[in-house]
């Protein structure tokens, strides 16, 4: 069986013919293939391929066996008091039990009404003289008296010795006129009648 090949197409039996093509015709006949080689060696590993997706969740599993019992957890808090229940019926009564000790004494009576006033006894002897009171707060102060008559008359005294100061010039202007009153100031001084 021949094939047929051309530029451009894939090998298909051949027609008859290859397409119509100006010469050189790229197309030729060719005989049946060959009996196959022997495989060619183990080329090089390729690289690694990209993690592909996901594969979908498996089966569940069959349950597994029991497992032991674990410890006892924590006593829980206590809870609520119950509603108190019904009212038991009453017991037999008992036997009558040994005689008490004797009670305490009773609360006083109330007082007796008064009696009948007695006569006045003989009046007692004085007793001793108390000791003396503290003093009284002082008084208020009292009014201003009247005023009392005008003494008389002391006898005249000695009549006074009196130097007379030194005489002083009059001053003729305003040029002299400090000079004749220190002039006069100092005379009096001399004289005492003016202090120093």
């Amino acid at each position: 069986m021949a094939y047929c090949h051309c530029q451009g197409s894939a090998e298909e039996l051949y027609r008859g013919c290859c397409p119509p093509v100006p010469p050189p015709a790229p197309c030729c006949l060719e005989g049946p293939p060959g009996v196959t080689g022997p495989m060619g060696a183990t080329g090089p590993v390729g690289a690694t391929g990209a993690t592909g997706a996901t594969g979908a969740d498996g089966a569940v599993g069959a349950t597994g066996a029991t497992g032991a019992t674990g410890a006892d957890g924590a006593v829980g808090a206590t809870g609520a008091t119950g509603a108190t229940g019904a009212t038991g019926a009453d017991g037999a009564v008992g036997a009558t039990g040994p005689t008490g000790a004797t009670g305490a004494d009773g609360a006083v009576g109330a007082t007796g009404a008064t009696g009948a006033t007695g006569a006045v006894g003989a009046t007692g002897p004085t007793g001793a003289t108390g000791a003396d009171g503290a003093v009284g707060a002082t008084g208020a102060t009292g009014a201003t008296g009247a005023t009392g008559p005008t003494g008389a008359t002391g006898a005249t005294g000695a009549a006074a010795t009196i130097t007379p100061a030194a005489a002083v010039n009059d001053s003729v202007g305003t040029v002299d006129v400090v000079e004749q009153f220190n002039t006069l100031l100092a005379n009096l001084r001399a004289a005492g009648l003016l202090e120093s």
